[in-house]
């Protein structure tokens, strides 16, 4: 027989966990740079990392629209985070990188997760959580092969 209320807890507590995060990041790295910082934006931020990414690239790497990324990157760009340059490899792509205010920020919000995770290792163990962060991979890849199978018409992963 199947418990339902206990099916239900995995959809409360990912929503209650994703709450809590951002709940932690505006208090915590909001402040050092960006008060006006959207918490929302923190995946796209940092998915341009140190080195620069294309916007298709990160669109691809959060599995959202490449659309719904532009206009989070031109938010972060009118907020002078990080800029857009003409691909060396690519003509018809820009290459997004942080300015100089967007490099120290993301050091900063670098420095902020590596003190959360030490808590979070203090709290469950270093192995805990490395088992924790290999689930949550293969639960997303699990989400990946099921989306395509639905895409090619499957209904079941």
């Amino acid at each position: 027989m199947i418990d339902y209320h206990k099916q239900a807890v995995l959809f409360q507590q990912l929503y209650v966990l994703k709450k809590l995060t951002d709940d932690w990041g505006e208090k915590n790295i909001c402040p050092l740079h960006q008060p006006q910082f959207n918490m929302a934006f923190m995946p796209f931020f940092m998915a341009v990392g140190l080195n620069g990414k294309s916007s298709s690239a990160i669109a691809a790497s959060l599995k959202v629209s490449r659309q719904a990324t532009g206009k989070i990157m031109k938010e972060l760009e009118q907020n002078g985070l990080i800029k857009a340059e003409k691909s060396t490899t690519d003509a018809r792509s820009n290459l997004l990188q942080l300015t100089e205010e967007g490099r120290n920020f993301y050091l900063q919000v670098a420095q902020q997760a590596s003190l959360l995770t030490s808590k979070y290792e203090k709290l469950i163990g270093k192995k805990q959580l490395e088992m924790m962060t290999e689930t949550m991979e293969k639960m997303i890849h699990f989400h990946e092969k099921l989306h395509q199978c639905h895409l090619m018409g499957g209904t079941q992963g």
